[in-house]
């Protein structure tokens, strides 16, 4: 995710606390407005599959980019580049977070389905690939960049710096938690069973990019590890 430079202790507490709210609405405009999409959709509106899939995406990356612009604003260039370096043990930590995170879900997968899956979607004729290369932009790249700057580059951030120190740990739990939340709101399952995968899956991996920001204070190996861990799905059930 992108960030500000380190909350600076002087800033006035009102600030911060003003944007957590602008973040929280900006969470809550892309589930109604993913609502709205999908209710236009279903009604026949956007024939086309693959401005169907732009304006999906388009609902929740708007909201997200406005909340974001709104706290990264005076943000510096350069802390902006700190903050998204990837060192070595980034690396390391984030395809570790990807192993326990695609297990688990694997996991609970093979438990109620009976499949990982993981196996390639069944299409009827040629596949669309210009639809499939839309969608796998969309998933494997904008929306790990944006959730990880939102999530853990700053609404993690702000609300630790609202905690004492003994406390900061919540703000890994409670964002984790959101970012879980806001995946079963747009949509992300239909049916109970899958809600809970998603929701445990999306928590798990959640709760440990945040903890791998809260260690090393940039976002890059957080984004990296988001990135691989929808790569792998998209790999996984591309149409053969």
């Amino acid at each position: 995710m992108l960030s500000e430079p380190a909350p600076n202790t002087a800033e006035p507490d009102a600030r911060r606390q003003r944007d957590l709210v602008v973040l929280v609405i900006a969470l809550g405009a892309a589930v109604v407005l993913t609502r709205i999409v999908g209710g236009v959709t279903r009604a026949g509106h956007v024939p086309s599959p693959v401005l169907q899939v732009l304006a999906a995406d388009a609902a929740v990356w708007i909201p997200l980019v406005v909340g974001i612009a709104w706290v990264l604003r005076g943000t510096t260039a350069s802390a902006v580049r700190s903050r998204l370096r990837v060192d070595l043990g980034d690396v390391v930590f984030a395809l570790g977070i990807v192993i326990v995170c695609r297990a688990v879900d694997v996991a609970m997968s093979i438990s109620f389905t009976g499949t990982t899956g993981l196996t390639p979607a069944p299409t009827l004729g040629t596949p669309d690939i210009g639809l499939l290369v839309v969608a796998a932009i969309g998933i494997v790249l904008v929306s790990p960049f944006l959730e990880e700057v939102l999530f853990r580059g700053l609404f993690q951030r702000r609300l630790a710096a609202e905690l004492t120190p003994r406390t900061r740990w919540l703000a890994v739990l409670v964002t984790a938690v959101v970012f879980a939340v806001l995946h079963l709101l747009l949509g992300a399952s239909t049916t109970t069973l899958g809600g809970f995968q998603v929701f445990v899956t999306t928590f798990l991996l959640g709760l440990l990019t945040g903890t791998l920001v809260a260690m090393t204070n940039r976002i890059g190996g957080a984004i990296l590890a988001h990135a691989v861990f929808n790569a792998v799905a998209v790999v996984a059930t591309w149409p053969r």
